[in-house]
């Protein structure tokens, strides 16, 4: 996550990998988050400096804009149209098994996690001879068994029947596979990125999980 905060502050004016640094390490992991500060808070900065503060904040600023700019206009030009994949009925069967399935999983936990603070609230096999859930007492958390998964089959799908991949630019949108693959662009997108992103997939008839505009 850092080096992906990173990445992104470096294409700011001004702005390499070592003020980057310093700028993360200070509280601002987002392009948005130095457009909202002041100028006096960035040149306050150790290692920044008045005139590169102000350098640094009217570029993050004119940087917002543009996305802001981009997605507007995204949302105008993209005329997107609802991709579906035809699902066979073994396919579509195991889907509505899978969602029964995943409706009545219970919440796996560590022994005792509820009681004590310093336990985290996460599933970790039980030991120790007393440890009740390891034998599976009444009233305890399930223990984590191969019953609960999900059809091998299905295993991994959006529920559309997509197979899900992660998209963060545009040679990951053009390496999908239109028959059976569908993207997710990543959290760390920008506005500006985002919309080139949605724009290429609409051209290339790919089905985007996340899109800024809806598409009912």
């Amino acid at each position: 996550m850092e080096n992906e905060a990173i990445e992104q502050l470096t294409t700011i004016d001004g702005v390499g990998k070592a003020k980057a640094k310093i700028l993360y390490d200070t509280g601002f992991e987002t392009i948005e988050s130095i457009k909202n500060a002041s100028e006096e808070e960035i040149a306050g900065i150790k290692g920044i400096g008045e005139k590169l503060g102000q350098k640094i904040k009217a570029a993050a600023d004119q940087i917002v804009i543009e996305e802001e700019k981009t997605e507007e206009e995204t949302a105008e030009k993209i005329e997107a149209s609802p991709v579906t994949i035809t699902l066979d009925t073994e396919t579509k069967r195991l889907l509505n098994i899978r969602k029964k399935q995943k409706s009545k999983k219970p919440t796996f936990k560590q022994t005792d996690s509820h009681k004590k603070k310093k336990l985290a609230d996460y599933w970790r096999k039980p030991d120790g001879i007393h440890n009740k859930t390891r034998y599976a007492k009444h009233g305890k958390c399930p223990l984590v068994e191969a019953g609960y998964g999900s059809p091998a089959a299905v295993r991994g799908l959006h529920p559309s029947g997509f197979e899900e991949i992660i998209v963060n630019n545009i040679k990951d949108v053009e390496s999908l596979k239109t028959d059976r693959q569908a993207g997710r662009i990543g959290r760390t997108v920008g506005a500006r990125k985002r919309s080139i992103i949605e724009m290429k997939a609409a051209e290339l008839g790919l089905k985007i999980l996340n899109p800024t505009q809806k598409v009912d």
